[in-house]
């Protein structure tokens, strides 16, 4: 199944109830089209770079998940009639989904790096 990511603002003014109801509603599109939810992270109440909908800020979620095309549709078809969900973007990831890792360390190489002034010149072996 093709990974997608889904990020979507809700009204600032929802109570923290009515915000835990909409988010179960959109696992539950997901999983009932048998998808499965990889990520869902809160990114919090945030400002807003333009009012949107006479709302100046707004709770925004990230949602990372695996499930067919169809399921999509479903769920942006939600987002455009609820109106506590004020802005949403869906895009497919090409890449499987990996979980964060340590960045690698440097490793030595024997390109030589461009001189700086004041600097003294390596002394080829």
């Amino acid at each position: 199944m093709p990974n997608y990511e889904t990020v979507f603002i809700l009204k600032p003014t929802l109570s923290n109830e009515k915000v835990e109801e909409v988010l179960g509603k959109v696992k539950g599109i997901i999983t009932s089209g048998n998808g499965t939810v990889i990520l869902s992270d809160s990114w919090g109440k945030r400002r807003l770079a333009y009012p949107v909908k006479k709302n100046k800020e707004g709770t925004y979620f990230l949602l990372q998940f695996s499930a067919d095309g169809k399921v999509v549709g479903v769920l942006e078809n939600f987002f455009r009639t609820t109106d506590d969900v004020i802005k949403y973007i869906t895009i497919k990831i090409e890449k499987s989904f990996k979980k964060k890792t340590e960045p690698k360390k440097e490793e030595k190489s024997d390109i030589v790096k461009p001189e700086i002034e004041g600097q003294e010149k390596p002394v080829a072996e």
